[in-house]
């Protein structure tokens, strides 16, 4: 119990960051979790992520673009660059008319400022993975058990996902593995089982209470906030067959977009581990292995 009210702390603190809207506005952008129901009806053309916990947890997923999805955001964002620069135009015409009435009045008279020119360089728009996210807990449990293990089920669009870090929708905190991730592939027709994700900090308040961290500084040395461990999961209410197991492939930075507090996923056997502050691919041939690909900036 005492780690359920400690979990439920942490996901107090953890922030909404963009509105859950694609930026393309053409697009509609939807992800909800399979409830727990006697029955289970899923999607062919959707792709469904399970995460299992021993007690209730709230990863935040992004959605990688593909090719073509890329493509259409880079587009976009030219096009909405395009409708700001033509506003500016107007508005840094009316503002020169406003200085040529300027123009004879005294220095003290204070003048209008000058609106300042949307650029490749200052135009803010949010990348892809920013407005496509998908929250997952910590309510809307797909199933339960005695002690607070949890699973969950979560639909979502196919495609490339990438995990983020412990962050609920709706408050503000939490915890961002920006120096150390990994991405996934959810394919349509299956369900992508990510296995039991871990927090090690909430983990610690198991022990007596003298050799608990206060915080995640407190952890052993090598220890971080964020975990994964292998976890089958099976359900009778899914079909056995639809369930594969999460390839992680590992991402060696992300941008904290949101001023989160800044961690990192532990090692993964197979997959990756760390050269100090450099991420190791275990994917692929030792030769080959020097660092992680690191995420698009």
């Amino acid at each position: 119990m005492r780690i359920v009210k400690a979990l439920a702390l942490i996901s107090a603190f953890a922030l909404l960051p963009l509105a859950a809207h694609a930026a393309d506005d053409k697009e509609k952008w939807e992800t909800k979790a399979v409830a727990d129901k006697p029955q289970v009806v899923l999607n062919p053309a959707k792709a469904y992520i399970a995460v299992q916990g021993d007690y209730q947890v709230n990863p935040l997923l992004m959605k990688r673009p593909n090719a073509e999805e890329a493509a259409k955001h880079t587009a976009k964002r030219a096009e909405e660059l395009a409708k700001e620069h033509e506003k500016w135009v107007k508005k840094h015409a009316s503002w020169e008319r406003e200085m040529a009435v300027f123009a004879k009045s005294p220095p003290s008279v204070k003048r209008p400022t000058e609106p300042q020119e949307p650029t490749e360089a200052n135009f803010s728009w949010p990348r892809y993975e920013q407005v496509h996210p998908v929250y997952i807990g910590p309510q809307n449990r797909f199933a339960k058990a005695e002690g607070g293990a949890s699973t969950y089920l979560q639909e979502v669009e196919p495609g490339e996902y990438v995990f983020y870090g412990s962050v609920m929708m709706g408050v503000a905190g939490g915890i961002c593995a920006c120096l150390g991730t990994v991405a996934f592939k959810a394919d349509a027709g299956k369900i992508t089982s990510l296995g039991k994700m871990r927090l090690p900090w909430i983990e610690s308040l198991r022990g007596p209470k003298e050799t608990r961290a206060k915080n995640s500084l407190e952890l052993p040395e090598g220890t971080t906030s964020l975990a994964f461990a292998p976890a089958v999961f099976s359900d009778p209410r899914v079909p056995a067959d639809m369930v594969v197991a999460a390839r992680f492939t590992p991402i060696d930075r992300m941008p904290n977009w949101f001023g989160l507090e800044v961690d990192r996923v532990m090692p993964i056997e197979g997959v990756m581990r760390y050269d100090r502050d450099k991420v190791v691919d275990l994917t692929v041939p030792a030769a080959t292995a020097v660092q992680a690909a690191p995420a698009a900036r």
